[in-house]
């Protein structure tokens, strides 16, 4: 099984120094943790999505925490879960920040219009989402990926 996984099992491509301020307005930024393998392997696949490159995909890690902090963010609460900033500053968390990634490009569009549609979908997802983040450092050890030192 660690052979099939092992082109999704890579060290993070972005090295961890702090990169430069959240600007609005050009492009969304989605916040992920560096340091887990699941959420890394989410951040190359929106990066492999993004042709488009309507997001900055960042480690969390690279951001000074007084950039996040007018946006009611700290690194605390990136390790948690997933955060996007909007262009326009709004902050989606969890399973709500996966969809607004995954609602510009088709077909995965159509997947969140129906979450939203059939609500009970929408709850499944958001449970799914919290199993996945409150177990993520044991389900990356359990893939094989290289990048699970998250320990929360």
């Amino acid at each position: 099984m660690k052979d099939i996984l092992s082109p999704l099992c890579f060290e993070s491509r972005m090295g961890m120094e702090p990169r430069g301020m959240i600007e609005l307005g050009n492009r969304a930024y989605m916040l992920f943790d560096g340091d887990c393998g699941i959420c890394t392997w989410f951040a190359d696949f929106a990066m492999r999505t993004d042709v488009p490159r309507y997001f900055y995909v960042e480690p969390y890690q690279r951001v000074p925490e007084a950039e996040m902090q007018p946006f009611g963010l700290s690194h605390a609460d990136c390790a948690r879960r997933l955060r996007v900033i909007t262009r326009r500053g709004k902050v989606h968390s969890g399973a709500f920040a996966v969809n607004n990634f995954l609602i510009h490009y088709f077909p995965w569009n159509l997947l969140v219009v129906l979450l939203y549609l059939v609500t009970p979908l929408l709850l499944l997802e958001i449970i799914a989402y919290e199993l996945v983040a409150r177990n993520r450092a044991r389900l990356s050890r359990w893939l094989g990926m290289k990048a699970c030192l998250a320990q929360k």
